[in-house]
């Protein structure tokens, strides 16, 4: 109870500073003629920052906790789902023939060229049905186990396997046989109908296990379609299909196999959102090769991550949840045409590799937390992305694209209504929210590494080599530049691009002489330089959190861009951005170092600094190329951080456990050495460039005179007042429930911080 009540004090506290730093960054933003940067309007909640600028990024209230409930989901596989052996002597055995079958044994008849199974047992499956169907129409009190045994059935009218009733069907694969599920491009279905749409389709529980390999061709929409459970444990499944590859209803669940699936829609999927205990995806195990038009794997609800390894190449979204994602092992590869990792709420990493190799954001989520594992990322926008979350309308949008997405018009029409009369409903939002979303918990304080840091992988810093076959077509690749910006005056690939007029290295760049700033306003401290938020999306919800790992981010735009807050707790955080009209390092509110090694390179412009940390930082104007070796040394000459940026830069934000506050340190770019002192008190004045530095330059030497920054004499930003000054973000509140694979460390409640001295000091971290 004690506990509570101090997160809860400490949550109010950081809504009073926000709201407050807000109002200051108000007052000079209305002063500003002509500038455009946030939403705040006379009269407008969004005006007061804070609470009101997160009601302002979600036009409704969400109440996200009732969309998900983890610890009533079902992760687990049964004994029978594993076991894949049968006894063939005591089996039906159905032997298929051309346009006929023939059936020895009980439970199951043959008409021409359909197979009716209709009672609980064994069905061993041989042969090849070149325009027939195998049915499965038991009663739901039935588990039926088909073994493909060599089986090929076609059917250009419908599906080729169909389960219309059962408790539950076993697709079991035969050792050492190959067998093909394939239907036709139109399906005969009942005036109004929309159901089956699948190669093979089931109406209730499908378990898919065994050794042998099996090919499914879906040529009307689905490869393998489930109304309830799909779950599987084994074989060598080829799927293509004109829609979704593999799609569960209620969950997709697959402990092992090795997958390669090519669709025009999502390559695995589960749809349903209703029942916050399903529309789950949980991978633990198995190898995947996916190549998809739109999302790799989707989730309604939550997508879960325990193991398997493989490659996905998606035009949408690799990796997609509705609401949350969790991450705790495997190995996965990704190219995507949106973002590589993309849950609404929050991605939580405790473990496992994942490499982006390319896409426009590499992490998008309200929340995202590192504790472990190993994430690289290359993007042509942000590398991660802390943004508010919002109820999408994928689920509406689709059941209105079933209309046009058949193979034909006749096709199309009938699979219009499908996920409407599936309880597949376009996705709604709640009337009433239970108002601020409890944080889930975080783990914070873990151990920062010390000595020297060598980049995870790859050599001399760069980012790992994608796998054969990907593309990586993104990777170095400018965004977009603006209609007025002239690209002759840009610096080329691999050129060091050219300090402000009158700034030499090592120097913050000053306003010229007389410069009143945009519209003649005075200066307050740059883009934020009160900490308080000024765009139209911020959200106290938002937050990045660093505790362990090691993550690499090569963007295009902001390399860790948060709506909210950022924190650094622990492992390593090594990262560049390319663009000249974003930062390294992006924030609304504030953000905060108390651990870690961290490395952040970019342009001068947008530059912005850590706004408080108990481990001391620096922001070090020096310039260098792509290519260029950046090592930054401690006070005692030792090299603590050794990187190698992947594209060119004008200045480096640093810190490491190494560091002690006041330490004269020096980054050595090429050969070129500039002194820095550390500090974990930032500067009031405006940061690097002047538009962006929320955070000061931490104690930088300018030219020589230690402590001293140009520009001291402009005017101030304002402090926070009293004790609301800057209080750590994001880490208090409940844990939510995580499964099994996500305990033992990995998410754990990280203790809420309180400041430590007056407003302006360094914080110290206390632990609950």
């Amino acid at each position: 109870m004690m506990k509570m009540q101090s997160l809860e004090a400490v949550a109010q506290r950081r809504r009073r500073w926000a709201r407050g730093a807000a109002t200051s960054a108000l007052v000079a933003t209305l002063a500003l003629t002509g500038c455009t940067g946030g939403t705040y309007e006379s009269g407008d909640e969004s005006a007061t920052g804070g609470d009101g600028a997160a009601e302002n990024a979600t036009t409704e209230a969400i109440d996200w906790d009732a969309l998900i409930d983890i610890d009533g989901m079902d992760f687990e596989y049964t004994d029978r789902d594993k076991d894949a052996s049968y006894d063939a002597a005591s089996a039906t055995a159905i032997t298929l023939s051309g346009a006929g079958a023939t059936v020895q044994g009980d439970g199951a008849t043959a008409d021409g060229s359909t197979v009716t199974i209709s009672a609980a047992g064994t069905y061993v499956v041989s042969g090849e049905l070149t325009d027939g169907s195998l049915v499965v129409n038991a009663t739901d009190q039935d588990k039926v186990q088909v073994v493909l045994a060599g089986a090929t059935i076609r059917n250009a009218a419908g599906p080729a396997l169909e389960v219309q009733r059962a408790d539950k069907v076993f697709v079991t694969l035969a050792d050492g046989t190959q067998n093909t599920l394939a239907d036709g491009a139109q399906y005969a279905l009942a005036e109004g109908g929309d159901e089956p749409n699948a190669a093979l389709f089931s109406k209730d529980d499908l378990t898919i296990n065994g050794t042998g390999a099996l090919t499914v061709e879906g040529n009307y929409r689905h490869g393998v379609n489930s109304k309830d459970d799909l779950v599987i444990t084994g074989g060598t499944i080829t799927v293509t299909a004109v829609e979704d590859g593999l799609r569960g209803k209620d969950c997709v669940k697959i402990a092992d196999g090795a997958f390669a699936v090519t669709a025009g829609g999502d390559g695995v999927k589960s749809s349903n959102d209703e029942d916050p205990t399903r529309g789950f995806v949980s991978i633990d195990g198995g190898t995947f090769a996916l190549d998809v038009q739109d999302d790799g794997v989707q989730a309604a609800t939550y997508l879960r991550i325990t193991g398997g390894s493989g490659a996905v190449t998606a035009a949408d979204h690799a990796l997609r949840s509705e609401v949350e994602a969790a991450m705790t092992g495997g190995s996965f590869t990704v190219e995507a045409g949106g973002k590589g990792m993309n849950p609404e709420t929050r991605f939580t990493m405790d473990g496992g590799e994942l490499t982006v190799t390319g896409c426009d954001e590499g992490i998008e989520a309200e929340k995202v937390i590192i504790n472990d594992g190993t994430l690289n990322i290359v993007a042509s926008d942000d590398g991660i992305n802390a943004a508010v979350a919002e109820r999408s309308d994928e689920t509406a949008d689709a059941a209105a694209a079933d209309g046009s997405s058949g193979a034909d018009g006749d096709a199309a029409g009938a699979a219009g209504t499908e996920d409407a009369a599936d309880g597949d409903p376009a996705d709604e939002v709640p009337a009433e929210s239970q108002g601020d979303k409890g944080d889930r918990g975080v783990r914070g304080g873990d151990a920062a590494p010390g000595g020297d840091f060598q980049p995870p992988a790859g050599e001399d810093g760069q980012m790992p080599e994608p796998p054969e076959g990907f593309g990586g077509a993104q990777d170095g690749e400018r965004p977009e530049l603006s209609e007025d910006l002239d690209p002759q005056n840009m610096p080329q690939d691999g050129e060091r691009p050219e300090l402000p007029e009158g700034m030499e290295e090592g120097q913050m760049p000053q306003r010229p002489e007389g410069d009143e700033g945009f519209g003649g306003a005075p200066d307050q401290g740059g883009r934020g330089g009160a900490g308080g938020p000024m765009g139209a999306n911020a959200s106290e919800d938002c937050l990045i959190q660093i505790n362990g790992g090691a993550v690499t981010i090569q963007a295009g735009g902001d390399a860790v861009d948060s709506n909210g807050y950022v924190e650094v707790t622990g492992g390593v955080l090594l990262g560049a951005s390319s663009g000249n009209g974003d930062s390294a390092l992006d924030y609304e509110y504030g953000a905060s170092v108390t651990g870690g090694t961290v490395l952040l390179a970019g342009s001068a412009g947008m530059a912005e600094s850590f706004t408080e940390g108990a481990q001391p930082f620096a922001l070090v104007m020096a310039q260098g190329s792509a290519g260029s070796t950046v090592a930054v040394a401690d006070a005692a000459g030792a090299t603590v951080i050794d990187y190698t940026t992947p594209v060119a830069f004008q200045c480096v934000l640093v810190s490491a456990p190494q560091l002690a506050e006041g330490d004269a340190g020096v980054v050595t770019v090429d050969g070129t050495a500039t002194d820095f002192t550390a500090s974990a008190t930032p500067s009031n004045t405006r940061g690097a460039g002047g538009m962006g530095g929320r955070g000061g330059a931490g104690g930088m030497k300018g030219d020589g005179t230690q402590g001293e920054q140009p520009g001291s004499g402009d005017a101030q930003a304002p402090n926070a007042p009293g004790d609301d000054a800057q209080d750590g973000r994001g880490s208090g509140g409940r844990q939510r429930g995580q499964d099994a694979a996500s305990q033992g460390g990995a998410a754990q409640e990280a203790a809420s911080r309180e400041s430590a001295s007056e407003s302006g000091g360094p914080r110290a971290e206390l632990t609950a």
